[in-house]
């Protein structure tokens, strides 16, 4: 009897296709075993849904790229079932997916769990551990606040230190380790992440702080790459023309500012866009920071991507600042 019930219970193998290299979570058990057309998938508080991929050797829920970047991320990552729920351990996430999501070894980096309780400054703050407080500075960038913008007795728009206090205090933060845990003057070094947003990115995304590598903690140097230019393109920040009058990039959008002007309508429910505003919108993000993809119905995503936005047209889903999904 006893062998009857273990072979009931279902496995989760975590994979990659090797043509597309997308991954996926594969759901298997005996014989017979039930097939759900959805199951529910939750990192660190933050919970999703699945939709149902493929049924082969098991029941196969493919993971966005976005979601992959928010597991890879988390503490702890459960599966839940309308019958159990399981545990998906950091170590195998790294495992399966973390050397072909960033060049990574198969180890899981450390992730260490505070609270903030001081901005010092555009990239260091101290954070309560619990049993000990420590200096943390961010890895890969520099905020070079006394480097590029002149003495004033009044912090300019979109100083380091402001934004820095914006995204962190008093949060409770996440901090992700690389290969060197600490700097000469004993600061612990690391990727910091404010629920689902990596700290250091969103301050080089908006133009805050420049890449700086320091071998060996490379982990997110390319990520980091691809936003400081993207910030130069967009004059943002430290990028911008001196002679222009420049505008803060926000962290999260004014709904209430923008709800007038924007396109599209909120969908019916979490999957379901009116059928004269069949066109999905949905936020996807590079450890956290949006950035807006948008699915036809004949897509081959389509049918298991959440609506967060509906629109009529493809270009009212690009003048609300999404771009097409490649699938």
């Amino acid at each position: 009897m006893a062998q009857d019930t273990a072979a009931r219970v279902p496995r989760v193998t975590l994979g990659s296709d090797s043509r597309s290299g997308h991954r996926y979570i594969r759901i298997s058990g005996s014989s017979g075993a039930p097939v759900y057309p959805t199951v529910d998938l939750a990192c660190d508080g933050k919970r999703w849904t699945l939709a149902l991929t493929r049924s082969e050797d098991g029941a196969v829920y493919e993971i966005s790229r976005a979601n992959v970047e928010l597991m890879l991320s988390a503490v702890e990552c459960r599966v839940f079932m309308p019958d159990r729920e399981i545990v998906v351990s950091r170590q195998q996430l790294w495992v399966a997916w973390a050397g072909l999501h960033l060049g990574a070894g198969g180890a899981a980096p450390q992730m260490l769990v505070g609270q903030v309780v001081d901005v010092i400054d555009g990239q260091t703050i101290l954070v309560n551990l619990g049993e000990r407080a420590e200096t943390v500075r961010y890895i890969g960038i520099n905020t070079l606040e006394t480097n590029r913008k002149p003495p004033s007795t009044e912090p300019a728009v979109g100083d380091a230190v402001q934004v820095n206090r914006q995204l962190v205090a008093r949060q409770q933060v996440r901090m992700e380790l690389d290969t060197q845990e600490r700097d000469r003057d004993g600061r612990l070094l690391a990727y910091v992440y404010v629920a689902e947003r990596m700290v250091n990115a969103e301050l080089v995304r908006r133009g805050s702080a420049e890449v700086k590598t320091v071998q060996p903690n490379v982990r997110h140097r390319e990520l980091f790459v691809t936003l400081e230019q993207e910030a130069r393109d967009n004059r943002r920040g430290l990028w911008a023309d001196p002679s222009e009058p420049t505008t803060p990039t926000p962290v999260e959008p004014a709904a209430r500012q923008i709800a007038e002007t924007r396109r599209g309508i909120a969908p019916d429910n979490s999957w379901a866009c009116p059928a004269q505003q069949p066109i999905k919108g949905q936020a996807t993000s590079y450890m956290g920071a949006g950035r807006c993809v948008y699915h036809v119905p004949d897509g081959e995503l389509y049918g298991a991507t959440k609506a967060e936005r509906c629109y009529a047209t493809v270009e009212d889903a690009r003048q609300d600042g999404c771009v097409a999904s490649r699938r």
